[in-house]
Formats: structure tokens, sequence, C-alpha cells
């Protein structure tokens, strides 16, 4: 059975979203009890927010977050906007490809990739995310750096200094990928063999980190790369395999899941590249688990 879309790309982001208080089934208004509520639909968005939460509308973070990143020089050269959960949460992400980083001892070239989220479902605070777009094949690449808040968690409270911060921290986290001791420098100097790879692959699906689906499609591009820059065996090839399946085949139809299983497999990839117990660990097969070869 096919899987439905669980967002909107490029849809209209651009809608109102209000705090109204919680009747009971008398029609009795509960004290202390409020629920977000699109404006044009009438969708409850979450129910059961406190009176001092405070609504931020989509406009009032794109705004101050476009003037700012127009004041340090950034011109995007693609802007997407998702919506999701009916408008329950909202993401935009520009990508910057003139804006570049070289990786050391690996030969790739990443451009910035900022994300700005925003949500009326308590998920998460308005904040920023800093990444990397891998220009040779224009995979996503997520960073290990912790997110930039942009308010107080569901507040409204956020000053341009707060903006300014958060989108020049993203910039600085997306900058340091061109030193020695990033991440994909560490893993690209981890090989590991071609069937190594695939045990990596397996005891992810086994551990659950992806799904045997997932399992397979990267599999495929791991047993053939499509870009010559990963034909080397090691682990920040592996990883390409990963981020280039996730983005091409999986992000269109599931995107949030797509970011959290790129941001999961970086995660395992980083600390297996910094400990070698944790790579001999991660490679060698499970008792009783039978490695797929898929062609």
């Amino acid at each position: 059975m096919a899987r439905t879309a669980t967002h909107a790309i490029n849809s209209d982001w651009d809608y109102d979203v209000e705090k109204v208080p919680v009747f009971d089934e008398k029609g009795k208004k509960i004290d202390g009890q409020f629920m977000t509520r699109r404006v044009d639909t009438g969708l409850v968005l979450k129910c059961g927010v406190s009176k001092d939460y405070n609504v931020v509308n989509n406009r009032e973070v794109m705004e101050p977050v476009k003037n700012v990143l127009a004041d340090l020089g950034l011109e995007a050269t693609s802007e997407k906007h998702y919506v999701m959960g009916g408008g329950a949460r909202f993401k935009a992400r520009f990508e910057f490809k003139d804006t570049q980083v070289e990786i050391p001892k690996v030969g790739d070239t990443l451009g910035f990739r900022l994300d700005l989220d925003n949500s009326f479902n308590l998920m998460h605070r308005i904040r920023t995310m800093g990444g990397g777009l891998r220009l040779v094949c224009t995979n996503g690449m997520t960073t290990l750096d912790k997110e930039h808040g942009i308010s107080c968690k569901h507040s409204n409270k956020f000053s341009v200094n707060n903006v300014v911060k958060a989108v020049q921290d993203a910039l600085g986290a997306f900058k340091k990928l061109a030193d020695d001791d990033n991440p994909f420098t560490l893993m690209a100097s981890r090989e590991v063999s071609q069937e190594q790879g695939l045990n990596i692959l397996q005891n992810l699906t086994d551990k659950g980190t992806i799904s045997e689906v997932r399992r397979e499609g990267i599999a495929r591009i791991w047993n053939n790369p499509s870009h010559n820059e990963d034909d080397s065996r090691n682990l920040y090839n592996l990883n390409n395999a990963v981020t280039q399946h996730l983005t091409h085949d999986v992000a269109d139809e599931r995107f949030e899941y797509a970011n959290r299983v790129t941001a999961n497999v970086l995660k395992r990839f980083d600390l297996a590249s910094r400990n070698p117990n944790r790579l001999k660990k991660l490679w060698t097969p499970a008792k009783n688990s039978e490695v797929v070869v898929t062609e």
C-alpha cells in the first residue's frame, strides 16, 4: 500500500492561526484551557495550550529572518516551504549554493542550507538549524550542531538580536565543516569494505534506525555509486548513500521522516568514526542475522 504524503511542498504557508478558549460539552468555557486553530480552515492544531502561550504566525518569523539574511549578504538560490499536520508545523528551507565550504581530505564542496521551523502544536520552539547541500548531487547534509532558538519556547518574545544570533550561529556551524576534525572528514578516514558497509546497513535495520525498505534503497546506491566521488569505500561514502536515497527517493513524500533518519544515522557514524570499538561493533554481523545483498 502506497504511503501518502505527510506534508505539502510550496503550499500556501502564509495562513493565520489563533488561540481560542476551550468549551465543555455544555458550552461552558473551561478556565485556563485554550487551543490553537487555523483561521481559514477551522482545523484545531492543538488542544490544551496554556494562557501564556502566544501564537507567532509564520510571516512574523519569515520577515525578520529574510531581513537578516539580506543584511548578511546571503541570497538564497532556492527557497521551499513545507506545511505539515494541516498547518500544525511549518518549515522554510533556504539553500545558498554560492556560500560554500570545502571538506578537507574528502574532495567535496557543500553549499549552505538553513532551515527555519515554527509550530502551533507545542512540538518545538521557533528555531533555525544549519546544514549543507552536497553540490555534486544536491544531497541534504545535516550538521551535528544543536538547533538555534529564536524565541522562548512557544512564545512570541523574540527580538531582532535573537534572529541575528540564530542565523549567524547556524552559519557558523556550517563553516566549521571546513575544520580538520569535522565529522565528515573523520568518517572519510574510516575505511570500510563493501561487505562491511552492507553489514552496517543490516545492523542499522536490526536496531530500527532504518527500515528494511530504506536499507534496500541505500544498499543499491552503496553497491553502485552514482558519482565518481563515492567510489571510495569509507564511512563518509556510506553516509552519502544514505543521504542520497533519503533526499531524492523519500523526502518529497516523507520530509520529516527523512530528516530524522538522516540525523540519526549521522550521529551513529560520527560516534563510530571517533571510537574504533564502536566502528567494529557497527560492522560486525549480529548472530543469527543474515545480511541481504541488494543488487
